[in-house]
């Protein structure tokens, strides 16, 4: 294979010879300039065990691209660290200007994989129960009576099949978990009724402890998978700041730097490897990580504590491997990617596991996933490389944890190709192309050049991707062109605004506000297409590392006020008998914003609430504070969980409004109420006359009942907004939004939205943190946001849009010709017929296209 330079000045990556270390790196073709940058993903890992398989035939079908990347350890599935690690170094020895990555979970481990070095704080826990009675020291079984046995998992896991690990401790003088008077055990069976748990004793390298009633406690670790049937529920790592230590003074992320240290290090098991990925890699995390038997989410004095340890991990891991060595996490984890981890400038870049998400196979999220790849470009450490692992899935009907592939047209495909390009990310796949029986492992025409089979192809980019949309009128009219005092009269928002050389400054009204939130109203939409292009930047956030950037959101709404579309400024409960109080995990309350809530068939942006319900019953509730417009009134529809109707008496759910005089919330005044058990969105309307043009604090209730029977009491408040009375839903553009990220350096983002309905917009902001923000130029079109790439050999053309579109090559690249590829027999040999192009080239929706140079 060809042989290519790497970008700049940027180091080189060890190939794990003995002339090379981690500070020096050979030619990868996968860092080089020339695009596409493909390789192969986890098809290579299982490619060994094969029947009959041998090294030559495996090695020469994936040495076509320019790397491979697999699991060669045992931490996820058991037997990939029999034969892949001797496989994948020989294939780095012979392939020198190939990547070989290791894949490797970076948020959990099987718990009978090379632990010996962790202690029992190193992990994960759920809340913890009151152990009732004296446990034995004793092998086999044994039934333990508990506070409550309700929370403890039997069945569970991905397929549904799996039962809790659980930890049995002493605890402390001062109420915390002993680390010294630990026992592992596996769950047997549970008995709410009873409270009584029965476990196997003495499990995963522990033996069985005594320990009293009313001083001690058991607590189920906070798990993933199993991934694949006949492997093992995963223990979450705890990489918080505030992870318990060893009696060497190790935190978990300490053990991991370690770990992987000895591995890529002289004579190590990856030596010869060149980096890694870490999969499922999070900023954020569930249960308990400060060891009290609380759960706290990893958020401990309003800090995020465990993507703080996330950060400091990532920076130790990166001193120990050195700047030669590819380190990479996950960019993209669930909807909006809010959940993933922040380590700028000590990975490489990141994966997107499906593209722009997982399941987002109608490129919905567009923006977004140009924004994560296009921030980190400008944001990793160097050499910069990020890469989209292509595939969708959804689940299989009555088939728990299986998925299968979506199936879409050909013109998908391209389209997610196609962003790749647009965003300088390399490109893999699980989802693969059609492939003859017998046949090596297809791969996909855009990314060699169709039946030319040329990695690479497209060579040079000779400049960014064109973002077509900027040049249609500006719908604000130059206001915020560049943005001065014209785009500051026009925020509107619990925000001080100032205007400085360097922009419009934004700051939250409260140094204790946990987002910079507000809107810029009645912007004339004009097309049922807009796009927001954004140039900004952010300060740090107070106790949080620098270079950890925050999380932001531009929206639109049409004609009215989304309140379910980011997380309630301010939650509570209520128990029985007791005041308002902060939520507490430990009883069960919930009341957190989900981007996507399936409530019979449909889906709404929504506040999930489930009131408390573990030893203790009464109300959740979230608040937001917001001026009502003239004529408004509220909607939102009430939505309960698909066991409701059968287990539930149902939620009473209550929505009050008190006057914000002078910032303080007057007394409430209950406005709506309704009791529901329905597995159905029942969309609710409610007046606001009388507080028309006023400021008010809007509070929602929901509320066990008066039996005080709270079981799958599982409840939604969907799609609250204030709207125009009268309008019906199909006047309204749905509240919509898309993320980037923020940092100091100014960034420039794109927003991109559908189905805008209404004659004008609102524009919404939210970003993390009070601390300022700073808009240097904001611009809004009625276009779709379509794209083109020129390179030394071809163009790449990418449609977002639900129409079609045309585009002038004439203008994009004058002087230039060019022809379609030439598909391969199975691919699309329409589209890829291999003739000529005229001046115009027309795309359907969702639909991108690859040309080359005509020669």
């Amino acid at each position: 294979m060809k042989r290519y330079a790497t970008i700049g000045t940027a180091v080189l990556l060890s190939a794990g010879f003995s002339t090379a270390s981690a500070n020096q790196v050979p030619e990868l073709a996968v860092l080089g300039p020339e695009y596409p940058r493909a390789f192969f993903f986890r098809s290579s890992e299982n490619g060994a065990y094969r029947q009959n398989a041998s090294y030559e035939r495996w090695a020469g079908e994936y040495g076509r691209l320019m790397g491979i990347m697999g699991k060669c350890l045992d931490e996820e599935i058991v037997g990939r660290g029999r034969l892949n690690p001797e496989w994948y170094s020989r294939f780095k020895r012979d392939h020198p200007g190939q990547a070989v990555l290791l894949h490797f979970n970076g948020n959990a481990r099987d718990p009978r994989y090379a632990t010996e070095r962790y202690f029992a704080g190193h992990w994960v826990y759920r809340g913890a129960v009151k152990i009732l009675s004296d446990v034995p020291a004793e092998e086999g079984e044994t039934e333990i009576r508990v506070a409550d046995a309700g929370g403890f998992r039997i069945g569970g896991g991905r397929y549904r099949i799996s039962n809790d690990d659980v930890a049995l401790f002493g605890v402390t003088a001062d109420g915390r978990h002993d680390w010294s008077r630990c026992e592992q055990v596996q769950l047997l069976s549970a008995d709410a009724r009873a409270g009584t748990i029965r476990v196997r004793r003495g499990c995963y390298g522990t033996r069985p402890l005594a320990f009293k009633a009313g001083v001690s406690r058991a607590a189920a670790h906070q798990v993933e998978g199993p991934w694949g049937r006949d492997n093992h529920l995963l223990w979450y790592y705890n990489f918080s700041s505030l992870c318990p230590r060893d009696e060497e003074g190790k935190s978990c992320a300490d053990r991991l730097v370690e770990e992987l240290g000895r591995w890529f290090g002289r004579g190590g098991v990856l030596e010869a490897l060149d980096g890694l990925e870490f999969d499922v890699m999070f900023n954020e995390t569930q249960g308990d990580t400060d060891g009290d038997g609380v759960e706290d989410g990893g958020v401990v004095g309003g800090l995020n504590v465990y993507g703080i340890g996330m950060a400091g991990f990532a920076k130790a891991l990166r001193e120990r491997l050195g700047p030669g060595r590819i380190i990479q996490g996950d960019g993209a984890l669930g909807p909006g990617g809010a959940a993933s981890q922040r380590a700028f400038g000590f990975l490489n870049g990141i994966e997107s596991e499906g593209w722009p998400d997982l399941r987002d196979w109608r490129v919905d999220d567009w923006s977004g996933g140009l924004n994560r790849h296009l921030f980190w470009q400008a944001n990793a450490f160097a050499p910069a490389f990020s890469y989209i692992n292509h595939k969708w899935v959804e689940g299989v009907p009555g088939q728990p944890g299986e998925t299968r592939n979506v199936e879409v047209p050909f013109s998908r495909h391209r389209l997610a190709f196609a962003g790749a390009m647009f965003c300088d990310a390399a490109v893999t796949y699980a989802y693969m192309p059609p492939a003859g029986k017998g046949m090596p492992v297809g791969l996909w025409d855009e990314l060699v050049c169709g039946v030319e089979g040329r990695p690479g192809w497209l060579g040079r980019p000779l400049g960014p991707a064109v973002r077509l949309a900027a040049g249609e009128p500006d719908r604000l009219a130059g206001a915020g062109a560049p943005a001065g005092q014209a785009l500051a009269g026009r925020i509107r928002g619990a925000v001080n605004v100032a205007v400085t050389p360097e922009g419009v400054v934004v700051r939250a009204a409260g140094p204790a506000a946990g987002e910079v939130a507000f809107s810029i109203r009645d912007v004339p939409a004009g097309s049922a297409d807009f796009t927001v292009f954004l140039t900004a930047s952010a300060a740090p956030r107070a106790g949080y590392p620098e270079g950890m950037a925050r999380f932001a959101e531009v929206g639109v709404a049409g004609d009215g006020v989304p309140l379910s579309s980011a997380q309630p400024e301010a939650v509570g409960m209520c128990l029985r008998g007791a005041g308002e109080a902060a939520l507490e995990s430990a009883t069960g309350a919930l009341a957190r914003y989900q981007r996507e809530a399936k409530v019979g068939g449909a889906v709404l942006s929504a506040v999930a609430v489930h009131p408390p319900f573990k030893a203790c019953k009464g109300a959740v509730f979230w608040c937001r504070d917001v001026e009502v417009p003239a004529g408004a009134e509220l909607r939102f529809s009430l939505g309960m969980g698909p066991r409701a109707p059968e287990r539930s008496d149902g939620v009473w759910y209550s929505v009050h409004v008190a006057a914000l005089d002078g910032g303080q919330a007057g007394v409430y005044e209950k406005v709506f109420e309704e009791t529901t058990k329905a597995h159905a969105w029942l969309p609710r309307a409610v007046p606001l006359a009388q507080w028309a043009g006023r400021r008010v604090s809007l509070k929602f209730v929901a509320d066990c009942g008066p039996n005080d029977h709270a079981t799958t009491d599982q409840g939604y408040w969907g799609d609250v907004k204030l709207v125009p009375a009268g309008v019906p839903e199909a006047g309204l553009t749905p509240p919509q939004s898309r993320m980037t990220w923020l940092n100091a350096r100014p960034f420039d983002a794109a927003f991109y939205f559908r189905d805008v309905r209404s004659g004008t917009v609102s524009l919404t902001f939210r970003i993390e943190g009070a601390e300022p923000v700073v808009l240097r130029s904001l611009t809004a079109h009625a276009a779709v946001d379509t794209r083109a790439r020129l390179f030394e050999n071809g163009l790449v053309l990418g449609n977002p849009g639900h129409s079609p579109a045309t585009f002038d090559l004439a203008r994009l690249a004058p002087g230039r010709s060019y022809r379609r590829l030439r598909a391969t027999p199975l691919q699309d040999t329409q589209a890829n017929n291999g003739e000529p192009v005229g001046a115009t080239v027309a795309l359907g929706a969702l639909d991108g296209l690859f040309l080359r140079l005509a020669r």
